[in-house]
């Protein structure tokens, strides 16, 4: 992949109102790149561009639900009428779902699907087109998981829409990298994100405490210098890495360890649902 000029270009964000989709649009003001903003809440949305702007930045605000394939064609439409073309889409908003298999719907469950996979397929699909017909072709950031390499249990749906992302990444590279267009797929590990206090959590474990947590800032800037230098796959930080070594060298010993987790897991559980008193309903985890 070859080097790709980040100042004077124009970058598409979803889930820019919070957490590593914020702080990748505020890294691409930095490097002078023009920003459009995607998300469900309008006034973070409209912070974000009044901070960029006030830096001396261009940004343009399109609330978008991702799992509405209008919303998102209507986002790259404004993008291109606003400022002229699509240079970089990063595919970033994403819900949790932490619960058995059993206890998820079908509904939660496609919602997921909805949000993580669907909602950047559609992004895609509406983006593609364009960078084809630009003589500078485009590249597409696709943020996953390490949990599109490595599945979890209690993590179904999460899982089952980031493996979903890696594919369609891997394929949807070698289709279109003959028309200048890139592909580039990130695995981080655990983030600094909003994800942690808006998963619909059932598992009676803290989720936002257990792990470390690498900074939604420094994940932009290695978003930001993708863009700069394309690469195929990012498998970040650590704990990541670590993950995805073991699975490759390993995997049925990642299959025991995990495997041998979920009797005390479902232990801690009951424990705590009969010490609990009676919850509301599941957060709204919806995208950003």
């Amino acid at each position: 992949m070859a080097p790709r000029q980040v100042r004077g270009s124009t970058v598409v964000i979803t889930g820019a109102t919070s957490g590593i989709g914020r702080e990748t649009a505020r890294e691409f003001a930095r490097a002078g790149a023009r920003v459009v903003a995607a998300g469900r809440r309008e006034d973070r949305l409209r912070e974000l561009v009044t901070e960029i702007e006030g830096q001396g930045g261009a940004a343009l605000a399109v609330r978008t639900d991702v799992a509405d394939p209008v919303q998102v064609t209507r986002l790259i439409e404004g993008a291109v009428e606003h400022f002229g073309a699509v240079d970089t889409l990063v595919n970033n908003a994403g819900i949790g779902m932490a619960a058995r298999f059993e206890e998820q719907s079908i509904e939660e469950f496609r919602r997921v699907m909805d949000v993580n996979f669907w909602g950047a397929v559609y992004a895609c699909k509406a983006a593609v087109p364009r960078m084809r017909a630009q003589a500078s072709g485009g590249l597409i950031i696709n943020i996953a998981s390490i949990m599109g390499k490595r599945g979890l249990p209690y993590e179904t749906a999460y899982c089952a829409s980031k493996f979903a992302m890696a594919g369609f990444s891997e394929a949807l590279r070698t289709e279109v990298m003959a028309h200048g267009i890139d592909v580039s797929t990130i695995f981080p590990g655990a983030v600094e994100s909003e994800i942690w206090e808006t998963t619909d959590n059932r598992t009676g474990l803290d989720l936002a405490s257990l792990l470390p947590k690498f900074p939604a800032r420094e994940l932009a800037r290695i978003i930001v210098d993708d863009a700069r230098l394309p690469q195929p796959e990012i498998v970040m930080a650590l704990d990541a890495q670590v993950v995805g070594l073991l699975n490759t060298v390993a995997p049925g010993l990642m299959d025991f360890v995990l495997g041998q987790s979920v009797p005390f897991l479902e232990g801690f559980q009951k424990g705590a649902a009969a010490g609990a008193s009676p919850a509301g309903p599941a957060p709204d985890a919806r995208s950003a």
